[in-house]
């Protein structure tokens, strides 16, 4: 068999087949950056989350084993907050030129030594993304026992 005959049955792709394929896969990946941008942001919310309850527990660790009242105290539309006892601000999202992840109302709970909690201001606390309200979880504090919950 000749080359040419040979060549003569291949075909390559016309410019409109590459265009339409371009065009569905600019397509799929805009639907799925967009999804990622919003899983991003959920892990985000969770990490913030979860710091502040940790650092719930410690406060109310601290108050138990050292016998001292320890308060955590949080401002609203801000993702910085105080603990009694520890120099300087705790930040949420480790931003500090955006406020990324904030906590909806202000609030402030007093650890007490016998194990007792004193909210004033919000209890659950809301912590949230700026981006997307419908991004948030809660958390609860029980007042008696100084149970921290998480809820999503």
């Amino acid at each position: 068999m000749r080359r040419q005959e040979v060549c003569k049955d291949e075909h390559g792709f016309t410019v409109i087949e590459m265009l339409v394929t371009i065009i569905i896969l600019g397509i799929v990946l805009a639907i799925a950056i967009s999804s990622w941008f919003g899983v991003v942001e959920s892990r985000r919310v969770d990490s913030a989350t979860n710091q502040l309850a940790a650092d719930l527990r410690l406060a109310n660790s601290r108050a138990t084993n050292r016998l001292v009242p320890q308060t955590l105290t949080l401002t609203a539309g801000s993702s910085e907050y105080a603990i009694t006892g520890i120099p300087g601000t705790r930040d949420l999202d480790n931003d500090p030129d955006r406020h990324l992840v904030t906590v909806a109302a202000p609030s402030a709970a007093t650890f007490e030594s016998n194990g007792e909690v004193q909210v004033t201001g919000a209890n659950p606390i809301e912590v949230r993304s700026t981006n997307n309200i419908a991004n948030n979880h809660t958390i609860e504090l029980n007042p008696t026992t100084s149970r921290i919950k998480i809820v999503p």
